[in-house]
C-alpha cells in the first residue's frame, strides 16, 4: 500500500497534504513544523540548496544566490536562474522545490511517498502543466494528475456540503489570480467557466509598495536604495510585512537604511488601495469576463469563496461584498484550501488504483472511503486552435476546434485541405494554438507536429481530419487521419523555433496549382555546352515537380521571346519543349533585348486559379533593365513569384532586383546548374512556391 499527497506548488508558499486514517483531509507540516514552505531556493558554492524559511532568511541577510517567484516563468524557455557559474530553468527549479516537499512529508508521514496530485493555476497553459508534470517527475514522484487551484479549493469546500450551491471561487495568491464558477451538488462539483492570469498575485501588491517608499526616499534623499541589492531585498521583505500588517490596522510604518541615510515613512490603508487600485482592477475585469462566459450574473451565485493568502486584505472582502451583495464565504482556510482539495483529489485517484496507506496506516484489510468525496468536472480556460489561412488567403488565423470551458476530458476534430504531390513524404505541419480569438496576434503558438505517412491523392487533394483532446489534467494531445484512406498518421512533436515572423505576413502559395515558366535565355554567349547543361537542368526540374497538379511552360528569349511549350501537365511534352531551345531557334535572335518578364505577365494574367511562378535563366546584361525592373515589380504587386538564375557574365544585383526578393536571387555556375535546378524544384515541391518563401502551414 502506498501514501499520498497533495501539494499546492505556489508562487510565495507552498503546502502538502495527506488524507489521514478516518478519511479526512489534513496539512503535512514541513521540517520546522510550519504548515507553509517559502517558495524560495538558496544555492551555496558547492551546488547544495537550501529550501523554505531558511532560504528566505538568507536572501533577506544579503545572499544573492536565492530563487524566487519562479513558478511565474513555467513554461518560459528564455528564462534562466544563474548561481555560481550553472544555470536552471523555472522546472528545474520547480523539481528542486517538490524534491524537499516530498523529502519533508515522508520524515512526517514516517515513510517513502511516492504518489502526488500537484495544483496549477486554471490559466496555465499547455507548456506550463507538461512542465509541472516534468517537474513532479524529476523530483522523484509518480504524478496521480494535476488539478487547477480553484478546482482544488472548491473540493476542499465543497467536500462536506450536501445541498446544491453555485458559487465562485476568487483564487488570489502570491503570483497568481485565478477565477472559478461552479456548480456543487450531492454528487458532483461542476466547473462552469474559469479564467485568470498567472502574471498577477500579491507579489504585485508589494512591488506598488515599493516602488511606494523608494520614490519617497529619493524625494527626501536624491539617492536609489535598491541600487544595494541587500537594501532591496530588505526592503521587498519589509513591504510584504507591510501590506499584512495593512489588512488588520489603518496605517503602518517602515523604515529604510541606505548609505547611512534613514527614511521612515507611513502608509495609510487607503494609500495602499490607491496604490493598487489597478491591480485590483485587473481582478473585477477578469471576474466579470469569466461570469459573462457562464452565462451568469452576480445575483445567479449562491457565494463567493475567497482562497490565497492575499484574499486577506481588506480591498478584495470590500470588492466581493459589494458586487454579490453577500458576505463572502468562509468555511475554509485560504493559505490551506488549494493542498487539501489536491489531497482529497489524491485520494480519489488511489481509490481508483486499489488499495493503499494512509497516514501511518498500516493495516491491509482497512476499507477506505473517503468522507464526502464528489465527482470532480473540470474544464479548460483556453481554446485549442490550429494556425490556418483565412478564406480570402489575405493572412493566417487562428482556427478553433476546441472551445475553452468545455468539460475536460474532451476530444475534437476538424477537417484540412491538404496537397500531396507524387514521389514526396507530403508531410503536413501543424501549429497549436491556445486562446480565443481568431487573430494570431492574440494568441500564442504553444506546439508545432508534423503528420508523417499522408498519401498521394489523384487530383492532388486530401483531407486530413486533425484531432485534438485535452485529458483530465489539461494536457493535449494530437491525432491526425487522412480522410480518404482512414489511415491514422504519424504525428511527431518538434520544436517550434525561433523565427515565426511569417504568422504576422501575407500567406503566399494558398496550396493553389502550380503554373510555373521556365524561360531560358537563348542569347548568342549560350551556344554550346551553356546551352546543353541549361537543358539538362530544365529537365531535371521536370522530373521533381508534380504534373498530376502543376502545369509547365517553357520559354526561350533573346532579342524575342517564344512560347516552346504552353503551360501543361504533360511531362513528356514539356521535355520535348526543353530539348528543342536552341541559340537563334525560330527567330529569337542572338541578342539580349527582350524582356521575358512583360510577356510571362500577360500569360499568367489568362490563369486566374493558380499560383504563378516565373523562373528566369540567364548567363549576361540585358539590353534594357529598367523594363525588367518595372515588370518585376508588377509581378510583385500582384503576386507573381520570380526567381532568377544566373551564371557567366550574370549580374547578381540585378538577379535581385528583378527576383521578389533576395533569397530567390542565386549565383552558380554550369557545373552546379543542374543541381541548383533540382534543389529549386525540391523546395518548391514541399512548401508549395519559390524558394525562400513561407507558404500556407
Amino acid at each position: 500500500m502506498e501514501r499520498f499527497i497533495g501539494i499546492d506548488l505556489g508562487t510565495t508558499y507552498s503546502s502538502v497534504a495527506t488524507i489521514d486514517e478516518y478519511g479526512k483531509p489534513v496539512i503535512v507540516k514541513n521540517h520546522n513544523g510550519e504548515s507553509l514552505t517559502p517558495s524560495v531556493i538558496y544555492f551555496d558554492e558547492f551546488g547544495n540548496t537550501i529550501v523554505g524559511s531558511e532560504a528566505k532568511e538568507l536572501l533577506q541577510s544579503g545572499e544573492e544566490n536565492v530563487a524566487m517567484f519562479f513558478k511565474r516563468f513555467m513554461g518560459d524557455d528564455v528564462f534562466r536562474f544563474y548561481a555560481h557559474d550553472r544555470e536552471y530553468t523555472a522546472k528545474e527549479l520547480s523539481a528542486i522545490l517538490l524534491r524537499k516537499l516530498k523529502e519533508d512529508a515522508e520524515e512526517a508521514l514516517g515513510g517513502e511517498v511516492r504518489n502526488v496530485v500537484i495544483t496549477v493555476p486554471a490559466y496555465f497553459n499547455d507548456l506550463q502543466r507538461s512542465e509541472t508534470v516534468s517537474a513532479g517527475v524529476e523530483a522523484g514522484f509518480n504524478v496521480l494528475r494535476i488539478i487547477n487551484e480553484p478546482t482544488a479549493a472548491a473540493i476542499t469546500y465543497g467536500i462536506s456540503r450536501s445541498n446544491n450551491q453555485r458559487l465562485l471561487v476568487y483564487d488570489l495568491g502570491g503570483g497568481t489570480f485565478d477565477v472559478t464558477v461552479l456548480q456543487i451538488t450531492p454528487d458532483t462539483i461542476k466547473v462552469l467557466a474559469t479564467g485568470g492570469d498567472h502574471e498577477l498575485g500579491g507579489k504585485d501588491w508589494d512591488d506598488m509598495l515599493i516602488n511606494c517608499i523608494v520614490d519617497q526616499f529619493r524625494t527626501e534623499y536624491g539617492a536609489d536604495p535598491t541600487e544595494s541589492v541587500e537594501v532591496y531585498n530588505d526592503l521587498a521583505y519589509d513591504c510584504e510585512k507591510l501590506k499584512k500588517q495593512l489588512s488588520s490596522k489603518e496605517s503602518a510604518t517602515i523604515s529604510v537604511r541606505y548609505n547611512g541615510m534613514r527614511g521612515r515613512y507611513t502608509i495609510t490603508r487607503e494609500k495602499f488601495e490607491e496604490l493598487t487600485e489597478a491591480q485590483l482592477r485587473s481582478t473585477k475585469t477578469m471576474t466579470e469576463h469569466v461570469l459573462e462566459e457562464a452565462g451568469l450574473t452576480w445575483a445567479d451565485l449562491d457565494g463567493a469563496l475567497l482562497v490565497g493568502g492575499s484574499t486577506r486584505m481588506p480591498m478584495v472582502e470590500n470588492w466581493v461584498r459589494q458586487m454579490s451583495g453577500k458576505e463572502p464565504l468562509r468555511g475554509v482556510n485560504v493559505d490551506e484550501a488549494v493542498s487539501l482539495g489536491a489531497a482529497i483529489q489524491a485520494g480519489v485517484e488511489m481509490q481508483k488504483r486499489g488499495s493503499f496507506r494512509l497516514g501511518g496506516s498500516t493495516s491491509s484489510n482497512q476499507q477506505f472511503r473517503l468522507v464526502g468525496s464528489k465527482k470532480i468536472v473540470d474544464v479548460m480556460s483556453h481554446s485549442l486552435g490550429a494556425v490556418a489561412v483565412s478564406e480570402d488567403g489575405e493572412k493566417y488565423v487562428n482556427s478553433i476546434i476546441i472551445q475553452k470551458n468545455k468539460p475536460i476530458p474532451v476530444t475534437e476534430r476538424k477537417d484540412f485541405l491538404h496537397h500531396t504531390k507524387k514521389r514526396q513524404d507530403n508531410d503536413l505541419e501543424v501549429y497549436l494554438t491556445q486562446g480565443e480569438s481568431t487573430e494570431i496576434r492574440d494568441c500564442i503558438v504553444v506546439g508545432k507536429y508534423i503528420f508523417h505517412g499522408i498519401d498521394h491523392i489523384s487530383n492532388g487533394e486530401t483531407i486530413i481530419n486533425i484531432e485534438y483532446s485535452y485529458d483530465e489534467n489539461g494536457l493535449i494531445v494530437v491525432n491526425g487521419t487522412q480522410q480518404e484512406s482512414h489511415k491514422m498518421l504519424q504525428i511527431e512533436k518538434v520544436p517550434i523555433g525561433d523565427d515565426m515572423g511569417w504568422l504576422y505576413e501575407k500567406p503566399r502559395g494558398k496550396g493553389l496549382p502550380l503554373s510555373i515558366i521556365i524561360a531560358v535565355d537563348l542569347s548568342g554567349s549560350m551556344s554550346g555546352k551553356p546551352m546543353k547543361k541549361a537543358q539538362d537542368a530544365a529537365i531535371e526540374f521536370i522530373k521533381q515537380i508534380d504534373m498530376t497538379v502543376h502545369r509547365i511552360g517553357i520559354m526561350g528569349f533573346a532579342n524575342k521571346s517564344k512560347m516552346f511549350c504552353s503551360s501543361t501537365n504533360n511531362q513528356i511534352e514539356a521535355q520535348k519543349a526543353v530539348s528543342r531551345l536552341d541559340c537563334n531557334a525560330d527567330g529569337v535572335g542572338y541578342g539580349n533585348s527582350n524582356n521575358p518578364l512583360s510577356d510571362s505577365i500577360d500569360i499568367f494574367a489568362s490563369q486566374p486559379d493558380t499560383k504563378n511562378i516565373l523562373i528566369i535563366l540567364t548567363d549576361g546584361v540585358w539590353s534594357h533593365p529598367k523594363d525588367a525592373i518595372k515588370s518585376s515589380d508588377y509581378c510583385r504587386q500582384v503576386g507573381y513569384e520570380v526567381v532568377a538564375i544566373g551564371f557567366g557574365s550574370a549580374d547578381k544585383k540585378f538577379l535581385e532586383r528583378i527576383s521578389t526578393n533576395s533569397e530567390n536571387a542565386l549565383m552558380t555556375n554550369l557545373d552546379n546548374l543542374v543541381d541548383s535546378f533540382g534543389s529549386i524544384a525540391q523546395e518548391i515541391s514541399q512548401s508549395g512556391g519559390a524558394s525562400g518563401l513561407k507558404w500556407n502551414k
